[in-house]
């Protein structure tokens, strides 16, 4: 049976508050709560006024806070920004206060561009030492004290599951040497998702956290319950891309007017053609098909879905009509 999730970087609109986006984004855990997906992740990400994820623990306390059921964590940390002890410390406090409802994803990117990861940094991680890193983070949430002077509390001992978080090849043997899920960031990184989960696969190692391979597929999710709603949501998405290419703009995310935009450059087209990852948009039909193919070709276990959808009515009807495609591909 496959699972269905949702990813969220809090998007901003120019023409809405902080607190309007931070309240779009517990709405939205709220109706995943309400259904069946398996979790709710916040991203975490810097130096962008159109993201407002940064403070991630803090998102997350506030959206345990409001919803009962779903699963909430990070999709993901990323390491190099914290150490295992803090990270551990933070969890750990969110697992006693939200008791078996905290996951955790781990990366080893720094989210976020270059010059605000010099600000950030604490370290660097090569897979070797990635791997030492999250062997302690586990010693830590197994409640495994041998030869520690100093420990994270409350995190001993919390039990916080582990998710490995990747978009590149690397990551795939750290998940499987430790015998952890792997998620992979197909929304931007489509080109190695295969050759990812063939590596993780094929070098599995069976752990007391999996008997077998668990993976995660992230795409990005726009879905019309018409034609022509399809065809604005197309437009949308491929604007948020562009948008997010584009280094140089640090602007908050804005509504284009598809009947009242510029025609697309010749360099835009060709990155929306080349650069472009995972997507499931269109109507129903269009989806169902791009789904069945995605299963086909990845075989995940889990799809976990982001979409920057600005209307909430329109946000909830895409992942509603996603959520339909998953539950009927399980019957």
């Amino acid at each position: 049976m496959t699972k269905l999730s949702i990813l969220n970087l809090v998007p901003k609109y120019k023409d809405e508050t902080k607190k309007e986006a931070f309240e779009r984004a517990v709405k939205l855990a709220q109706f995943a709560d309400s259904r069946s997906f398996e979790r709710y992740w916040v991203a975490e990400h810097h130096n962008s006024p159109g993201v407002l994820s940064s403070a991630t623990e803090v998102v997350l306390t506030h959206i345990l806070g409001q919803t009962e059921r779903i699963k909430v964590g990070a999709g993901g940390v990323m390491l190099p920004n914290h150490t295992p002890f803090q990270v551990a410390e933070r969890y750990g406090t969110m697992e006693a206060l939200f008791p078996d409802r905290v996951d955790l994803g781990i990366g080893r990117a720094p989210g976020t561009d270059m010059e605000t990861s010099r600000i950030l940094y604490r370290d660097t991680y090569k897979q070797e030492k990635f791997l030492d890193a999250i062997r302690l983070m586990l010693k830590y949430f197994d409640g495994d004290a041998s030869g520690l002077k100093s420990a994270p509390y409350p995190g001993m001992g919390a039990g916080v599951p582990i998710t490995i978080l990747g978009s590149s090849m690397n990551s795939a043997y750290v998940a499987a040497e430790l015998g952890l899920p792997y998620s992979f960031a197909g929304h931007f990184a489509p080109h190695t998702v295969k050759a990812a989960f063939d590596i993780y696969r094929d070098n599995f190692k069976k752990s007391k956290y999996l008997d077998a391979p668990y993976t995660m597929l992230g795409v990005s999710a726009n879905i019309g319950e018409n034609k022509k709603d399809a065809d604005e949501l197309e437009f949308h998405a491929m604007q948020v891309f562009l948008r997010i290419l584009d280094v140089d703009n640090r602007d908050e995310f804005e509504k284009i007017d598809p009947n009242d935009a510029p025609e697309l450059t010749s360099m835009q087209k060709f990155a929306l053609k080349a650069m472009r990852g995972l997507h499931i948009g269109g109507t129903y039909e269009d989806a169902k098909k791009t789904y069945e193919g995605f299963k086909r070709d990845y075989g995940f276990d889990e799809l976990i879905a982001v979409s920057y959808i600005p209307e909430y009515d329109k946000l909830t009807k895409s992942f509603e009509i996603l959520e339909d495609i998953v539950n009927n591909d399980n019957k």
